[in-house]
């Protein structure tokens, strides 16, 4: 993978991270909240349509030119495993996030409502079928940030480390 193609993904990566993360905050405002704020749904849309756009852009670069070289060594068979568990299914959730929030969009048939600035509540959603997945796919996705979060963290410290015989 050329150089350029490399730093390409590394933006592309922490722009997704910023994004996704930034549509599961103000998700998880969207159902704390007693006042429905409409704002913090087009925001809501708005980083969740990033992320998930961006995501699909990343897998499609991923398909054409490969993976991203580790920017860990990995040694250990079940930690390689788990990288690619984990990577794959960051690169899953969102997607699915972005299929499920256009889908209650789409059934509720919500959307002019959201543009004219008069939708009243998110009550039109909670019985559509997609609700439950996007819900699920968010608390995947934020469980999946932290443990990839979490990784680098021990990464970096492990191979920071000076080792002792």
């Amino acid at each position: 993978m050329a150089s350029s193609s490399f730093a390409f993904t590394r933006v592309l990566h922490w722009i997704i991270a910023v994004t996704a993360i930034g549509a599961l905050a103000s998700g998880y405002g969207l159902t704390q909240s007693d006042a429905f704020a409409l704002s913090l749904l087009r925001l809501h849309i708005a980083l969740g349509m990033t992320a998930g756009l961006l995501t699909a852009l990343r897998v499609v670069t991923w398909l054409k030119d490969g993976p991203p070289p580790p920017v860990f060594s990995i040694r250990s068979r079940v930690q390689v495993r788990i990288s690619r568990w984990v990577h794959g299914l960051l690169r899953l959730a969102p997607l699915v996030l972005l299929a499920s929030g256009i889908g209650m969009v789409a059934l509720s048939g919500s959307m002019p409502a959201i543009v004219e600035g008069t939708l009243p509540g998110l009550s039109d959603f909670e019985p559509l079928p997609p609700r439950r997945l996007h819900h699920a796919a968010a608390l995947g996705l934020a469980l999946l940030v932290g443990l990839h979060a979490l990784a680098a963290g021990w990464h970096t410290l492990h191979q920071a480390r000076p080792r002792t015989n």
